[in-house]
């Protein structure tokens, strides 16, 4: 699952975080943030800061129980959050009250420094700690790693996110987008994530319909991911050990941001073949 190196996408978290700052700094900050439907602007920025804290709180805990977000923030009191709610939920009050704090409020006005900090202390405990750190995750190893990985993940789809709001679309690094397609597959089909997705993946198709997933000109990496989508939950099986029913294949740059719905399945450089149906009733009803 982690065939790049963890100071390369440490190296990933630097670059995409600098590039989803300047961006955010020019964005008024009420614009609407297109694929986060209800959040504008000052709510992403918000958002990451917030993720950002959590990452390093955790790595900086020692501790390899899951402590909620909230714990690592400031002026946002317990009472004030309902650890019951789904995820989504739970993010999205998270959020709201994140932006009336002091720090929330300096984003708001467009001033990121408090982002840009809260990325840099991520990178310096992940990169003072190693991959192997013990912290909690909700895969694989207890070991920092997982958080190298999701920073990159979340710094490189929000930067886009980011770009979208001044009509500017970039381009990801192909070999780490691969990466973090796998890693985003590998958390779908982990039991202990359904947690932290929406809900609406209980009611995901699973009647044993799969997905070819395919990074076209791979970088050393898989290349390749079969999803299973069985009654029992998806799974990942060995590609060319059953026929898919749909297969999707694309470069990794798109690739990524296809799974993470920022792109449609029909546009430039997305080649799906198979059972549509298949693929839109998935990205329909997964998303983080």
């Amino acid at each position: 699952m982690y065939w790049i190196d963890h100071h390369r996408l440490c190296d990933e978290i630097r670059r995409q975080s600098e590039y989803l700052t300047t961006a955010l700094a020019r964005v008024r900050s009420g614009t609407p943030v297109l694929d986060c439907p209800g959040w504008s602007a000052a709510d992403l920025a918000v958002h990451l800061h917030a993720g950002f804290t959590w990452a390093a709180g955790l790595l900086d805990s020692g501790s390899v129980d899951f402590r909620p977000p909230h714990v690592f923030l400031r002026d946002i009191p317990d009472d004030e959050m309902d650890l019951d709610a789904p995820w989504p939920a739970y993010v999205d009050v998270l959020t709201r009250a994140h932006t009336k704090s002091p720090v929330g409020v300096r984003i708001a006005e467009r001033n990121m420094e408090p982002l840009d900090r809260a990325a840099a202390v991520l990178l310096d405990a992940l990169e003072s700690g190693g991959p192997d750190r013990p912290v909690w995750t909700c895969l694989g190893e207890q070991r920092s790693r997982f958080w190298g990985a999701w920073g990159a993940m979340e710094a490189s789809i929000h930067r886009l996110d980011a770009e979208a709001m001044l009509g500017v679309t970039p381009t990801l690094d192909r070999d780490v987008s691969e990466q973090l397609v796998g890693f985003f597959l590998a958390i779908v089909t982990e039991p202990a994530s359904v947690a932290f997705f929406d809900p609406q993946i209980t009611r995901l198709r699973t009647s044993g319909e799969r997905i070819l997933v395919r990074a076209l000109d791979s970088g050393g990496g898989p290349g390749e991911w079969l999803l299973h989508l069985r009654p029992a939950g998806p799974v990942l099986l060995e590609p060319g050990s059953a026929r898919p029913d749909v297969t999707v294949e694309a470069p990794g740059e798109i690739l990524l941001p296809l799974l993470k719905r920022r792109v449609a399945p029909t546009a430039p450089g997305i080649r799906v073949t198979g059972d549509g149906d298949v693929l839109l009733d998935y990205l329909t009803h997964v998303f983080s």
